[in-house]
């Protein structure tokens, strides 16, 4: 599908070629935080917003990491970012904090450049978006990371697919249309979104698997809670199998075989490591019965799904610690 925006590679080039830092053409620079922006529409049903480090920092002699993330139901880009609170928002700008949660990253992470990619479908749905789209979803969704992608051609870069919630569908139904993750993509990240793994077990197995296997520098990271056991209104809201409780504990079940998890219980987490930590599956105990849902998220959640495994893992923060983003929440999203 032809996506509806300006491609300048030439431009950009030119700017590698002639800039220690380059500036992205189409984007809008942001003094204050440091970063340029560029939104666009995708395809009839689709806004797009990248997040990437301002002019001035973001340089083509460093690696750069693309991380996808695909907004939760209900969610706009804008919540999703999030942005001080002030007395009348709404109180979804300070659930998530991926714009806060990017700036960390890139303090700790200074040898990259890391460019945050929000999408987000107008049913604000992901489930809904694939039953719109059924017989191209797979080859629709590759060819949007594609155009996204090619904005940073003259980059040397590497992917990550992440989602919270129903955004973990996004990932979950593009790869129930291929067999093998592309090259360039390294890192698939499910905070607390892995609900439909059930449905299609076997052929994520195999994909997961070869992921894994067959490479030396793959991620797959699972954050969920004890959501079985969950209340709300004095009522559980979700199914024994219906949540992201049951179904990761039922994907450690099955890949166990495969990859002879490491696993470690405390009072308040149950993990789960192979690979040397290259897959990384954390399941948060819920004594109290809580909704937690996005409280994983907010308490160091994407900094986690994003460092887990590597060099960087835990180093300056703690996932579900004290959110340690707090000083780099901007005033607006962008």
């Amino acid at each position: 599908m032809e996506c509806h925006f300006i491609k300048a590679k030439l431009l950009f080039w030119i700017g590698i070629a002639f800039l220690d830092a380059v500036t992205l053409p189409g984007f809008i620079q942001n003094e204050r935080t440091h970063e340029q922006i560029r939104s666009f529409r995708w395809g009839n049903d689709v806004n797009i917003v990248i997040n990437a480090p301002g002019n001035s920092s973001l340089c083509p002699e460093k690696e750069t990491l693309i991380l996808f993330y695909a907004c939760p139901a209900g969610n706009t880009i804008e919540w999703t970012i999030g942005k001080e609170l002030k007395t009348g928002d709404d109180w979804h700008y300070d659930i998530q904090h991926i714009g806060a949660q990017t700036r960390f990253l890139r303090e700790v992470q200074k040898n990259k450049n890391i460019i945050t990619v929000y999408i987000q479908n107008d049913a604000r749905s992901w489930s809904r978006y694939s039953d719109l789209h059924p017989l191209s979803f797979a080859e629709q969704t590759e060819n949007m990371i594609k155009d996204v992608l090619e904005i940073f051609s003259g980059l040397d870069y590497k992917v990550t697919l992440s989602g919270h919630s129903a955004g973990g569908t996004w990932i979950l139904n593009y790869l129930q249309g291929i067999d093998v993750l592309p090259p360039w993509i390294d890192r698939l990240a499910f905070l607390d979104g892995n609900y439909n793994y059930k449905f299609h077990a076997a052929h994520y197995d195999r994909i997961f698997e070869r992921f894994l296997t067959d490479r030396n520098e793959s991620h797959i990271c699972i954050l969920a809670y004890n959501d079985s056991i969950a209340l709300y209104q004095g009522r559980p809201f979700i199914s024994p199998e219906g949540g992201t409780w049951w179904n990761t504990r039922f994907l450690i079940s099955r890949l166990d075989p495969v990859f002879a998890f490491i696993s470690k219980t405390t009072t308040e987490f149950r993990e789960y490591r192979s690979h040397k930590g290259r897959f990384t599956i954390i399941l948060k105990e819920n004594p109290e019965r809580a909704i937690l849902h996005t409280t994983q998220v907010y308490r160091n959640g994407f900094i986690h799904s994003v460092l887990c495994g590597t060099e960087y893992e835990n180093k300056g923060y703690l996932y579900y610690g004290d959110p340690v983003y707090l000083k780099y929440i901007s005033e607006t999203p962008y």
